[in-house]
């Protein structure tokens, strides 16, 4: 992390919100811990750099503003203001208010290996349902990758932990960006073979993407490596990997959902209950485990 990315901007944005900590950096924004002196709550604060002014990239911040304030649902981080800020008037910054999430994000769960299956249905129905949510109001994330998932912790002994989809910068919605002239857009690792290709997208190539990345909570490693050109072309011409240990239904599904052919992906309707229906089969073998004495 460089001294300029974590540089706390302001100590109060607008006449409201207390900068307290640095988050992260994106490519063209960085995110801070403040706290909202007006309703007395912390939330997060993404804050664009400043920069040229650039049609293209005023646009994209524009559109992750429009789409964000047309979503609400438990799996996607909620939008709770945004504004411009002209602290430098040669120089205004755009940001926006989001609610903080406490938790780690998916990427750097993985980072300590790959999670319990039971632990990935849950994330799995979450993010299914925020998915399905998205789609009913036009929407196409379009990057759907670990470090775009949030783990909320809502207690102190981990006893819920909601998957949240974050970043909709780079989303698709029927009034939205523009094409992207044919070239891919999103993460290498995470393209569905039409976002490889430049093709039109629609909800299928979402469902990929999250096929890739409960392979990855479940393996711990990446389905597709190596240099951007290579890890995006590889999809063309190979399936991801399905554990050979996983329980058949579990093999059938996330095969379906990494299918080559939009088509022949499952729609975000059934996942969603096989998924639920996994974690309630799990967690009752969990309980039915911890609750057998030790034999002697």
């Amino acid at each position: 992390m460089s001294d300029q990315a974590a540089e706390q901007p302001y100590s109060v944005l607008q006449d409201r919100y207390q900068i307290e900590s640095f988050v992260g950096k994106g490519g063209m924004s960085s995110v801070y811990q403040a706290h909202d002196q007006s309703l007395g709550r912390d939330v997060a604060v993404k804050l664009f750099d400043a920069a040229p002014f650039d049609a293209e990239e005023s646009a994209r911040q524009q559109h992750e503003l429009t789409v964000l304030a047309s979503l609400n649902h438990p799996s996607l981080v909620t939008l709770h203001d945004a504004g411009i800020d002209r602290t430098d008037p040669d120089n205004p910054r755009r940001f926006l208010v989001m609610e903080l999430v406490r938790g780690k994000n998916l990427r750097e769960a993985l980072a300590d290996g790959p999670l319990p299956r039971r632990q990935v249905s849950q994330l799995a129905f979450d993010l299914a349902e925020g998915l399905e949510y998205v789609h009913h109001h036009d929407v196409v994330h379009r990057d759907v990758k670990p470090a775009n998932i949030l783990l909320a912790e809502y207690s102190e002994h981990g006893v819920r932990t909601r998957a949240k989809l974050a970043d909709f910068g780079i989303a698709q919605s029927k009034n939205g960006m523009p094409a992207s002239g044919g070239s891919a857009t999103g993460t290498a690792a995470y393209l569905s073979p039409e976002q490889a290709r430049g093709e039109a997208l629609g909800p299928a190539s979402d469902v990929y993407s999250l096929g890739l990345v409960l392979i990855e909570c479940l393996t711990g490693a990446p389905s597709f490596t190596g240099p951007k050109l290579q890890a995006a072309m590889a999809r063309l011409l190979d399936d991801p990997e399905v554990p050979a240990e996983l329980p058949a239904d579990w093999r059938i599904v996330l095969t379906g959902m990494t299918s080559r052919r939009p088509e022949d992906r499952p729609p975000l309707r059934e996942i969603i209950i096989f998924f639920r229906q996994a974690y309630l089969a799990d967690t009752g073998r969990h309980s039915l485990a911890e609750a057998q004495p030790d034999s002697e």
